[in-house]
Parts: C-alpha cells; structure tokens; sequence
C-alpha cells in the first residue's frame, strides 16, 4: 500500500511540472483603456533585440503573444529557432514588412508592461 501511495505522489508531481511546462514561468496581463484592448502572455523567457523591434531569443518550451486589439502575434520556440504565427495563419520563420511591423508593435508593447526588465 505504501508503495502505491509514493508512486501516485510521484505521478501528481511529474503531471504537475509537466503542466507548467517544467517549473518555467507563465505570465498573462490584459489591459482594456481607451478603447484598445492589450493581452500579452508568455512562457518562459523571451529575449529581446537590441533596438527593441524583435525577439532574439526564447528559452526552450517557452512561447510569447501579444493581441493589439484585433492582431494577433505569437512567437515560440520551435527546436532552437523561433517560429511566427500571425492573426492565426501558418507558422513561418520570416516575416513580410506587416509581420515586422506587428512585431516590433508587439515587443514594445512588452517592454512597456516590464516584460524582460528581470533577466
């Protein structure tokens, strides 16, 4: 009996890291003012450029996005490299002159809500 009881504390532990994607963090802030709705969440950490228009990084099994108002960018990791999905379309590693453009609106929306400020 004892043994069951170690293996189930065992299996709640394992599904409980599992879940929070091994013990890295998760973030979700929402912001509604002026009529324009903010909704960044992310796992993980997520590296920024220098100039503060891109992700130069995401640490492993972490992810970012950010909805402004009706645009919608979410950037993971993807085995080392970082993959984009914009307003729900397929992933894609490089982005047209619109993705960047949401990207560097979505990273500066970040940056101002404090995201990264603790490396």
């Amino acid at each position: 009996m004892k043994k069951i009881q170690q293996f189930m504390a065992i299996a709640a532990v394992m599904l409980l890291a599992t879940a929070c994607h091994f013990g890295g963090r998760h973030t979700t802030i929402i912001e509604n003012a002026d009529g324009r709705t903010v909704k960044i969440e992310y796992r993980g950490q997520t590296y920024f450029t220098e100039d503060g228009k891109g992700i130069k990084a995401i640490s492993p099994h972490g992810s970012a996005s950010c909805s402004i108002n009706s645009d919608d960018l979410v950037a993971e990791n993807d085995n080392g490299r970082i993959v984009y999905e914009i307003n729900g379309g397929g992933k894609q590693t490089n982005l047209d002159d619109y993705g960047k453009e949401l990207l560097a609106r979505a990273v500066q929306e970040m940056i101002k809500r404090g995201h990264n400020s603790d490396k």
